[in-house]
């Protein structure tokens, strides 16, 4: 039996008529800040008009795998065998979800990723990274040749990062297309012991050179506090029983004396590591805000709240499709498809940084890992894992990332806009699951306020749906390059839409219950099946789009003027371009105003 909490989300979504494709083979590269190479070819996301001729009768899996990839090898020119499926799966909705690459003499060429989502029988939206009318260039794949073993390229890479090589992870040899032409590479990792770097990189076997990467760690700057409560000074409470049977069929706690379960290993990683207890199958503690974080008292305090914060979140998760087809995080998954063996490793209070937090999410099967750390603004310090919208956040890293482009491949929200919609998502579930039923639109959100003991927190505004308590709109992406920057935009956006479903659907206090048609968690489902349709390495509008897909496959579009009219009150309406214009109009259906331009109302 759990215990129920309120939340707040703010998004819905319907697919258009016209789904907007991209400007042609577009270069896509890392964000600034980070120093290994990255390229992926800009991804083409369209909608598939219905031809009429829908399956009525029920099609297994099997079959909408071969529907989807019988549908890409004929619309990107490839044979069928030179389309690797990397993983699929079937969300509630009764879509299937196909995700591979491209594989040419039998090698997997890294980037050129594509999907297709199968319902009915027939493919409703494809996405691709190549082979499209949009990708004019089509680079010539030479033969599988390598000067350098594989050994020699790790040497090389390890010399030149300074990060170890991580052997868990076997290394193979892979293609990649470069931005300036297709190169035969080795892939293998690079984890440092402190687990803060974590990288797939990818050593041209023939020059030694990395010639692209994929960064696994997102950083943010954030007894139980339970939700929708937000922090310690909102009280601890004892929450009985909260295990979902259907998310978590073995309990949390696999010996019940100990935060070590197979969804969550929350533990400061000293030498023992120290584990939350429980005596009697309580998990009691009793925190001091008089001392340090570090103290025994607080370190308990600290490790049973995150173990709680991460089991929530994998239990919630669950019912909106983040399942062990679709890439989730376990131990044992129970035959139930996917990859075992990566449950979320929590690192309490973690001695390697201070004033962050971050969440490493390599592929399927690998598992992950959030580090918690001391905050230093206020004295005593304080702990980042006792602020729940902290740790949501980073636990939301997992989730976009293992959901966008398809669990396996861990290279889909490396492009400064796809990353900034990253750290969006992730505040905007930790505001959805610390929002309560008195909340109301215009009122003011903020995120870290507890751990720098700031009441504006640590973004640039709260969050709000009035312009004069935070002015973002699209076209603010042109002056906000920053991931977390851009991120802030892409929550503001998903709050209108949020606020549009609830305000007309009302609010439900259990986010369990996804079949329920209250409108927040209506959002939340529209958002986590938005991640599941999006390409690979999403622009803000195609991200808008799949949250529109999503609406059409899982409520037959019922949503669709809603969304609009969030996505549109910020300037991301139909006529917003890639450049970054505003577009403050809806689709001609949607014939409600979508409200006054922020020009005004400002």
């Amino acid at each position: 039996m759990r215990a129920a909490f309120s939340l707040a989300l703010t998004l819905a979504a319907s697919i258009s008529t016209v789904l907007a494709a991209p400007t042609p083979d577009s270069t896509l590269h890392r964000r600034a800040a980070d120093k290994l190479p990255f390229f992926f070819p800009e991804s083409v996301f369209e909608a598939v008009p219905p031809s009429g001729k829908a399956s009525l009768g029920k099609i297994s899996e099997a079959q909408a795998v071969k529907i989807a990839t019988d549908f890409l090898a004929a619309k990107l020119g490839i044979a069928a065998a030179d389309f690797k499926v990397a993983n699929s799966f079937t969300d509630a909705s009764g879509t299937t979800h196909v995700y591979g690459a491209q594989q040419t003499n039998g090698v997997r060429i890294a980037n050129h990723q594509a999907a297709a989502h199968v319902q009915n029988g027939e493919v409703v939206a494809f996405s691709s990274s190549f082979g499209t009318s949009q990708h004019l260039v089509k680079p010539r794949i030479p033969p599988v040749y390598a000067k350098l073993t594989v050994e020699q390229a790790i040497a090389k890479a390890v010399k030149d990062t300074g990060i170890p090589h991580f052997k868990d992870f076997a290394a193979v040899s892979e293609y990649v297309n470069t931005g300036s032409g297709i190169v035969f590479a080795h892939k293998f990792q690079l984890r440092d012991d402190a687990k803060a770097q974590w990288v797939q990189v990818w050593v041209d076997a023939s020059t030694g050179a990395i010639v692209h990467s994929a960064d696994f760690v997102n950083k943010a700057s954030y007894k139980v506090v339970a939700l929708p409560n937000g922090k310690p000074t909102d009280g601890f409470t004892l929450a009985a029983n909260p295990e979902d049977a259907t998310a978590s069929p073995s309990g949390w706690s696999t010996t019940g004396t100990i935060t070590k379960g197979n969804n969550v290993d929350a533990s400061r990683q000293l030498s023992p590591a120290v584990y939350g207890t429980a005596v009697n199958g309580t998990f009691d503690s009793a925190w001091d805000p008089a001392s340090e974080p570090t103290t025994d008292a607080n370190v308990q305090a600290s490790a049973v709240n995150l173990f709680y914060i991460g089991n929530v979140m994998h239990d919630v998760s669950y019912q909106y499709g983040f399942t062990e087809a679709a890439g989730n995080f376990q131990l044992d998954n129970f035959g139930k498809g996917g990859k075992a063996n990566d449950a979320v490793v929590i690192s309490v209070l973690d001695p390697w940084d201070t004033d962050n937090a971050d969440f490493a999410t390599p592929p399927d099967g690998q598992q992950p890992r959030m580090n918690m750390y001391r905050f230093t603004a206020t004295t005593p310090n304080r702990d980042g894992g006792l602020e729940n919208l902290i740790p949501i956040h980073e636990y939301t890293h997992g989730i976009s990332n293992r959901l966008t482009g398809g669990s396996a491949t861990g290279q889909c929200l490396e492009t400064t806009e796809a990353g900034g919609m990253g750290e969006g998502w992730s505040d905007f579930l930790g505001l959805v699951f610390t929002a309560k039923p008195t909340d109301t639109a215009t009122q003011a959100r903020v995120a870290g306020d507890y751990v720098i003991n700031d009441s504006r927190g640590i973004r640039s505004f709260p969050y709000s749906t009035d312009f004069k308590v935070n002015p973002l709109k699209f076209s603010s992406l042109r002056t906000r390059p920053e991931v977390h920057d851009a991120g802030e935009v892409w929550v503001e956006l998903l709050w209108e839409v949020y606020w549009n479903l609830v305000t007309k659907y009302g609010f439900s206090a259990n986010l369990y219950d996804a079949k329920s048609t209250k409108g927040n968690i209506v959002a939340l489902q529209l958002v986590i099946g938005g991640m599941m349709a999006q390409p690979c390495n999403p622009t803000f509008l195609q991200a808008r789009n799949a949250i529109l897909m999503a609406d059409q496959t899982y409520y037959g579009g019922k949503y669709k003027c809603d969304i609009w009219a969030g996505f549109a009150k910020r300037g991301a309406g139909v006529s917003a371009t890639q450049s970054k214009v505003d577009g403050f109009d809806v689709p001609a259906e949607c014939n409600v105003a979508p409200g006054p331009s922020p020009l005004v109302s400002a």
